[in-house]
């Protein structure tokens, strides 16, 4: 029989070691961002016991390695894993109050490298990186001391053993309920640091492999054009246009003077009601890409432009952002941009008016995407110096000098971006056009608490800062006077409720396209558009319900 002396041996020599121990500290520390963000008692008792059993396996993996060199490189390589995940975690946690979970993962990967620049230089300086260095090393040496005291005691063993226990029966018993992606703290996957990057290792792989269907969807489109003389379509795509510092809609700085001209004569019309569908320009463009619901399986998905190229348009598409073979998905992707357009530009050309030169010279009718850089951060780089009109002391004294010169950057910004989207008006008022704007989400400006930017609406205060977006439509003298009832339905539905991936659908009247997939109740301009369907944000929330909840949130300025 086996003694009681060799069982306590035995759980102190696996649970009581100090490989084990600091692994275990190591595992808590990478998991406690998300017992920080949620609070409830069951997810903390989860978290603990699922640390206890990653520490059981990552400690009997070192111990493979038992007298051979690879030991002390595994041990070393899973503590700075864990390292890693929990500096980016605890960042995540104070600037966007989530975890690094599959969809934030997803996102950083659609991310391009300027982007990437541009988010350090707003949120991260050396001092904060030395921070974290200097955190880094105080960590492990204190660690390792504790693990070093704790090491051998016999009830602490037995308590990390009961604790692998209760880990090793949470995954048994929520196994079946795996696959919610909504919310990842109620996935098991989720729980985890490093189930939570082999989670989107998996969707990646898989998202991969639905990118051949995805292509073949839009290979067999068909649509044919009503109107021989159809009308030139200009979509563009604005990024972090907030509606609360446009004196388009009351801001008292005057940051859009020319577009404000053009509403006064009557050829702009600024549509008030407008929300985006997420506060992720990927997730955005996806949604306003695809013409007949972003909810639907990839293989099924059909893209806007390939309609447009179909009946005889010349398509194209002008990027400051997203380019060929530059990320993961189908804005990058080099079949689909072939299948979408005839022409899209290779790579970024600096301030946004440079767009315009990239433009082809194509005969009417043309459709034509411009996904401009906008007041995307760092905002002081967004604008040329000569459009430096705001400064600091323009601004509440309430707020910090430091607040303060970011919102004159922004808006300097939106100054520039006026400039930009009249310019490109400019460029088309000879022609039968029309000009569509839209932002792809909003951006919060300190207007709550000292948060600046956007990509956590869901957990602030409010969601309308970064969810409700301007969005404008002009139209040419041609256009006018060859389509008087379609210029006398958009200025009257300029007040209506809109979501933004409504737009496809706007756009396929406006040209006169004819397909199985035009839905007349999605189109703002259509007698038969439903006002009264939810405009359903971010998969499942309805907008218009949780707006009303938050209606006695005031702002600071």
């Amino acid at each position: 029989m086996i003694s009681i002396a060799k069982c306590k041996n035995f759980v102190t020599s696996v649970w009581g070691s100090q490989i084990f121990l600091v692994l275990l500290l190591f595992n808590l520390l990478s998991n406690f961002a998300a017992i920080v963000l949620y609070k409830d008692i069951l997810t903390i008792i989860a978290i603990v016991g699922i640390s206890a059993l990653a520490a059981t396996v990552e400690s009997c993996i070192c111990r493979l390695f038992k007298g051979s060199k690879l030991r002390k490189c595994v041990f070393w390589c899973l503590v700075a894993l864990h390292l890693l995940i929990a500096i980016v975690d605890y960042f995540l946690v104070v600037n966007f109050q989530t975890v690094l979970t599959v969809d934030v993962m997803c996102i950083m990967a659609e991310t391009t490298w300027i982007e990437t620049i541009s988010f350090f230089e707003t949120y991260l300086d050396i001092t904060s990186l030395l921070a974290f260095i200097v955190a880094s090393f105080l960590v492990i040496w204190l660690f390792v001391r504790i693990s070093r005291w704790l090491a051998g005691k016999w009830i602490l063993a037995l308590i990390a053993m009961l604790l692998t226990v209760l880990g090793a029966s949470v995954y048994a018993s929520v196994v079946s309920g795996i696959e919610s992606e909504s919310d990842g703290i109620k996935s098991i996957a989720q729980l985890h640091s490093f189930t939570r990057v082999g989670r989107a290792a998996m969707k990646f792989k898989c998202e991969m492999e639905m990118m051949n269907q995805f292509r073949d969807a839009n290979l067999r489109v068909e649509a044919t054009l009503q109107d021989d003389e159809a009308p030139s379509i200009i979509l563009v795509l604005g990024e972090s246009f907030s509606i609360y510092h446009s004196s388009l809609y009351g801001y008292s700085k005057d940051t859009n003077p020319l577009l404000g001209a053009r509403e006064k004569d009557g050829s702009l019309c600024v549509f008030d009601d407008v929300v985006s569908v997420s506060d992720h320009t990927g997730i955005v463009m996806g949604s306003v890409f695809v013409a007949n619901g972003a909810d639907i399986p990839s293989n099924d998905k059909v893209l806007f432009p390939t309609f447009f190229k179909r009946t005889g348009y010349k398509t194209a598409l002008l990027d400051n952002q997203y380019f060929v073979n530059n990320g993961f998905t189908w804005i990058t992707d080099d079949d689909l941009s072939q299948i979408m357009f005839d022409y899209r530009n290779e790579e970024n050309v600096g301030y946004d008016i440079n767009l315009i030169k990239e433009l082809p010279d194509f005969a009417d009718p043309q459709m034509v995407v411009i996904h401009l850089y906008g007041q995307h951060y760092t905002y002081s780089r967004r604008y040329p110096a000569e459009y430096k009109q705001f400064k600091a002391s323009d601004y509440s004294p309430t707020l910090p000098e430091e607040e303060r010169e970011v919102i004159a950057h922004y808006d300097n910004a939106t100054l520039y971006n006026d400039f930009v989207v009249d310019s490109i008006i400019n460029k088309f008022k000879d022609k039968n056009c029309i000009v569509v704007y839209f932002s792809d989400h909003g951006e919060e400006l300190y207007e709550i608490d000292d948060f600046v930017g956007h990509g956590n609406a869901l957990q602030r205060p409010t969601i309308k800062y970064q969810i409700r977006v301007p969005m404008m439509v002009w139209t040419s003298p041609k256009f006018e006077s060859g389509y008087p009832d379609v210029v006398k339905r958009i200025h009257e539905s300029v007040h209506k409720p809109i979501l933004t991936d409504n737009i496809p659908h706007f756009l396929f009247e406006v040209a006169g396209i004819d397909t199985k997939y035009y839905c007349p109740e999605l189109s703002f301009i259509n007698d038969k558009y439903n006002e009264s369907k939810p405009r359903m944000i971010f998969g499942n929330l309805d907008y218009d319900k949780q707006i009303k909840l938050e209606q006695k949130i005031k702002p600071r300025y």
